[in-house]
């Protein structure tokens, strides 16, 4: 486990936990608090992607998989697309990847920053879009040809959070 397993998330967890419940506390923005408390983690980077409505959802199961789609709108007609299988696998803005996996596309409940699954997204939600670095033990090409894209059926290369292009954030 030393070799494979990625160290400290359950204090990851804690350090969002409390910084989420101190942003509450203080009345600030739960969602800022949250990619702000990455920096000094072992994810180190994090940013929101996109503010919006969840306009469209399309889930089935198939093969024991929740696989799907969701589409969010912001403001005008920018527009986010996450698939997923269980998990969030690539997010599009006007067709731009903004995030690919194995780095992190969260969805949070835009005022709480509460978590919302794949099998929770409903018509409706008003949603931040979070993309979250991950660790380097998972961008090794060992990771990368188990944990990757490819590995998804996704035919894009991966290509890091960080060093992809800045959205245009909707409101």
């Amino acid at each position: 486990m030393k070799r494979t397993a990625i160290p400290r998330t359950l204090s990851l967890a804690l350090t969002i936990g409390r910084s989420i419940r101190a942003s509450r506390e203080q009345r600030v923005d739960p969602v800022q608090a949250l990619v702000d408390s990455l920096s000094d983690t072992l994810y180190g980077y994090g940013r929101v992607l996109f503010h919006g409505k969840v306009i469209d959802v399309d889930r089935r199961t198939d093969e024991g998989f929740a696989r799907g789609s969701v589409r969010i709108a912001g403001v005008g007609d920018e527009e986010l697309e996450v698939q997923f299988q269980n998990e969030n696998l690539i997010a599009v803005q006007s067709g731009v990847m903004v995030a690919i996996v194995p780095d992190l596309i969260c969805i949070v409940e835009a005022d709480t920053a509460e978590p919302i699954t794949t099998e929770g997204l409903r018509y409706g939600q008003r949603v931040a879009v979070i993309g979250i670095a991950t660790p380097p033990i998972m961008r090794t090409p060992e990771a990368l040809a188990v944990f990757g894209p490819a590995s998804f059926g996704l035919d894009r290369p991966f290509r890091p959070v960080e060093t992809l292009e800045q959205p245009v954030l909707a409101e």
